[in-house]
């Protein structure tokens, strides 16, 4: 029963360490990738018809199943249409890996329609962000090899592990472009883009490995807007991102249910992101609020572990109108 025991933790340790490892050579990422445009790709910003502003919160929480210290993502976003085919804004993501390691980024955003005299029906944007990502290690939560005496850890013994920093700022710098039919007359509405992520390709090495340098992250997204009937609509969606060697391919559709109140959608959807997860989401769309909640059921290999439970996260859109918001849902 000892020995079972340890096994266990010793599985539960080597899997956190491949986790923590992953999330330092990529960005994090989050089911409902759709709910910040802003941060999906740069030339999404502030790109909408009649709509004032649009303001977003996301918050996700996983891999419970495998330790007591989750690993906590969230994304506050802001964009605004600016004068006549501009839009603004700004972003702030914010993700803690297990209170051991976190990475806080903070970035102004502006794009441009290079499309003009089609009353907005259509959409063809470039994008540009710049700012600032800070990486935290919290090294007094790392354990090492050299704490163990005798078959037994103890943290009063001292590491011989050695740290150049235990913290860094990073330039960051991306770019996108993408287009969209906004058309309201149209039953068929596609969009899509592609954008690239850390151009500057900055170091980001918090030991002695001086050659470490935080990867360029290529994104390409499509989908489209299908109307059915006057009560359901459809949106089919792809995602696609490539960050040096990890590649993440997500596919599914959101279907949008009008009941009898013109103020009140339901929303439903499922996503299969590839040899990871299977996405369940629930949600509401209520006047001037969107709410979604998702679930990630693990199908990757660590499935034997995690027992199929992956991540909890929501969202909560709040925007502003003038005149009706064609350009949302």
């Amino acid at each position: 029963m000892r020995k079972i025991k340890l096994i266990q933790k010793l599985i539960i340790v080597i899997s956190l360490v491949v986790l923590s490892a992953v999330t330092k050579a990529q960005d994090i990422h989050f089911s409902q990738f759709d709910a910040s445009p802003i941060v999906l790709n740069p030339s999404l910003t502030g790109m909408y018809n009649n709509m004032a502003f649009k303001a977003t919160n996301q918050y996700r929480n996983q891999w419970d199943a495998i330790t007591r210290k989750s690993y906590l993502s969230s994304i506050v976003s802001y964009d605004m249409p600016y004068q006549d085919n501009w839009g603004v804004g700004a972003y702030i993501i914010n993700d803690n890996s297990a209170r051991v390691y976190n990475s806080f980024n903070f970035m102004l955003s502006g794009a441009h329609n290079i499309m003009i005299n089609n009353n907005d029906k259509q959409i063809l944007s470039f994008g540009l962000q710049a700012g600032i990502i800070y990486k935290n290690m919290k090294t007094d939560n790392y354990l090492f090899d050299d704490q163990y005496s005798a078959g037994a850890f103890h943290s009063d013994i001292t590491t011989n592990e050695v740290f150049d920093n235990s913290s860094r700022v990073l330039p960051d710098i991306n770019v996108g472009v993408s287009y969209q039919d906004l058309s309201l007359n149209k039953s068929f509405k596609p969009y899509g883009g592609i954008a690239i992520f850390h151009i500057l390709n900055p170091k980001d090495n918090l030991t002695f490995a001086d050659d470490s340098r935080l990867p360029l992250r290529f994104v390409l997204h499509g989908g489209a807007k299908v109307r059915i009937n006057n009560k359901i609509n459809l949106d089919p969606k792809l995602l696609i991102m490539r960050q040096r060697n990890a590649m993440e391919v997500n596919i599914g559709t959101y279907s949008y249910f009008q009941l009898e109140s013109r103020y009140v959608q339901l929303i439903s959807g499922i996503n299969y992101r590839l040899k990871d997860a299977v996405i369940i989401t629930g949600g509401i769309f209520y006047k001037n609020f969107i709410y979604r909640v998702n679930y990630d059921f693990n199908v990757s290999p660590l499935r034997d572990f995690t027992g199929y439970k992956g991540g909890l996260e929501f969202s909560l859109v709040f925007y502003k109108t003038i005149g009706r918001a064609s350009g949302l849902l």
